[in-house]
């Protein structure tokens, strides 16, 4: 399965009905460990920048722990806390694992591409349920710079409705409470999940919408230039803004001010570019001296009427160090710009 996806330049999460996975891969790979998930690797970057961010995490065993990285936040009696002051509890659960793959470097007889990382886990396991998180971002929510929801992808179809209820309550309190910037990133999806239960519940809880292009184009194949497709979505779902991501660009539709959309989104493509060469979050953005920067392939500037839409070029490594995490870095990136005021703190989620 993971030969044809990478011979095919599909990257992309796959669940498998294999529930001794994890174990079989544990004993015959060699496996390195790191914090996943949306919100704890935006919040990864942010924290390397000097910006506090708070993560809902239910999964408190010791394992899960150990790989919290410094300067990350969770919520514990009503305060922000550090890792090294959390209480653990609960058992190991099943790991998310990430097989990434690098353009010219040869699988077996298969030369990849294009550099990316394919995403296999082996139950859903559902969203964080962190009371402490909920209780402690809504009483933030008035002071933090921005709020962060991530994609409902680890639930099964039968409660991702549910799901979607529950996680766009807590967007729908932060802005009750003042939160000006509340941005959901979309994920990637079963074919058959009911992303109208997800999108209708979005909708007046949020304020802005992220995912990759390709997520974009599964959802309207004519969405090669981006901008009508963005604009449609982005009025159904009553939003001020919608960004794209892809290899060598990224792109937006937006109600505000174009300049500082703009710069959003150099903020993302320089964050993450500097974590793809640097194989981890940075405190000290560069861009590498071998990326190159791609023409836009497309008006990178347009008026639709109430809608303004802006595109950069991204610096582009075809062989980076890594690609995990390069889509949470950009959203975090494109939050240090979007949220600044005078909060302090990211919520994440």
């Amino acid at each position: 399965m993971l030969l044809k996806r990478v011979s095919r330049g599909i990257d992309g999460e796959v669940r498998l009905d294999w529930p001794q996975g994890p174990a079989w891969l544990r004993d015959n790979l060699k496996v390195r460990y790191a914090l996943g998930g949306t919100g704890p690797q935006a919040a990864w970057v942010l924290s390397k920048l000097g910006r506090g961010a708070l993560i809902a995490l239910e999964d408190r065993y010791p394992h899960m722990l150990r790989h919290i990285p410094a300067g990350v936040l969770l919520a514990q009696d009503g305060k922000a806390v550090n890792v090294a002051n959390i209480r653990p509890s609960g058992d190991h659960v099943p790991e998310i694992f990430i097989f990434e793959f690098t353009a010219g470097w040869p699988i077996g007889d298969l030369v990849p591409r294009r550099s990316s990382r394919i995403i296999v886990r082996f139950c859903d396991r559902g969203v964080q349920n962190d009371r402490n998180f909920s209780e402690m971002s809504k009483s933030a929510a008035s002071s933090a710079a921005a709020g962060l929801l991530s994609g409902l992808n680890d639930e099964p179809l039968d409660r991702m409705e549910a799901a979607s209820r529950q996680v766009f309550d807590l967007g729908r309190a932060w802005k009750a409470a003042g939160l000006k910037t509340i941005h959901f990133e979309l994920a990637c999806y079963d074919p058959e999940a009911p992303l109208e239960a997800v999108f209708s519940n979005a909708r007046g809880a949020i304020t802005s919408l992220g995912m990759n292009h390709s997520e974009l184009l599964a959802m309207d194949p004519s969405a090669g230039n981006p901008t009508e497709a963005m604009i449609a979505l982005a009025e159904r779902l009553d939003l001020d803004r919608i960004c794209i991501h892809a290899d060598t660009w990224a792109a937006a539709v937006t109600l505000d001010d174009p300049a500082r959309e703009l710069r959003a989104l150099m903020a993302g493509c320089a964050v993450a570019a500097a974590r793809a060469a640097n194989g981890a979050p940075v405190d000290t953005v560069t861009i590498d001296p071998n990326a190159q920067f791609l023409d836009v392939p497309f008006t990178a500037y347009s008026r639709r009427g109430k809608w303004s839409f802006v595109a950069c070029s991204a610096p582009y490594l075809d062989k980076p160090a890594t690609t995990l995490g390069l889509g949470d870095s950009f959203t975090a990136g494109c939050l240090l710009i979007l949220g600044q005021k005078s909060g302090a703190m990211e919520a994440a989620i």
